[in-house]
């Protein structure tokens, strides 16, 4: 997630806590989350450390158009991400409010996780 504040990558990261709100996931559909998958595959190529994160979303995002839910599949998936996000945050090249964005979506990836 390097650059500056108009990237891609943040755009996603407004937008995907804004979908989560206050961790309201009622809202949340299917049909949104693989649209923010998508968004999330689209931004992160060539970003150094996101390969794990971008495995994990295009399997997620996979799964969630199967429309065969394996709920434990899709918390293992969101703890996961929740994870790597947790450690992306604090990478050096990240700045202290990228940082602290990114350690509010994993918070919001473990919550969703617990709806599951």
């Amino acid at each position: 997630m390097e650059g500056t504040s108009t990237t891609l990558e943040h755009r996603m990261l407004t937008d995907t806590l804004g979908a989560f709100g206050e961790e309201n996931f009622s809202t949340l559909s299917p049909e949104r989350g693989i649209l923010l998958l998508e968004g999330w595959l689209n931004a992160l190529p060539g970003d150094v450390g996101a390969e794990r994160i971008m495995a994990e979303i295009a399997t997620l995002r996979d799964h969630l158009k199967t429309g065969n839910f394996d709920v434990e599949k899709i918390r293992h998936l969101l703890l996961s991400m929740a994870s790597h996000t947790s450690i992306l945050s604090h990478e050096p090249v990240v700045d202290s409010s990228t940082a602290s964005q990114l350690t509010q979506l994993a918070q919001a990836l473990r919550g969703l996780s617990n709806r599951f």
